[in-house]
């Protein structure tokens, strides 16, 4: 998995490579940022789809019959990787519900 400057890093160069092919430049040089631009996309894909997988576990319900505690550092892993707490929401309610 990737750390946080690591996918910074590579987010700076997808932002920058598209910033700079609207400046004008030569095939060669839109190639080249081309390139650049899909191995940094390619590298933040297969993070997102490791990160996604315990995503996935949780929706689907195999993390329900876990200790509070655990279940609390599962969200904490998940909402800090992909850095947001939307997907994370329904099935923190479901285990609430479903524990309560």
């Amino acid at each position: 998995m990737l750390s946080f400057s690591e996918k910074r890093k590579l987010q700076k160069i997808v932002q920058e490579g598209l910033i700079s092919l609207d400046a004008g430049l030569s095939f060669t040089e839109k190639r080249k940022v081309q390139k650049s631009i899909a191995g940094a996309l390619s590298r933040l894909n297969v993070d997102v789809k490791a990160e996604n997988q315990k995503l996935a576990d949780l929706i689907a319900g195999k993390f329900d019959g876990e200790p509070p505690e655990r279940f609390l550092a599962i969200l904490k892993d998940i909402a800090t990787e992909i850095d947001s707490i939307e997907p994370i929401k329904p099935p923190t309610i479901r285990y609430i519900e479903a524990t309560a």
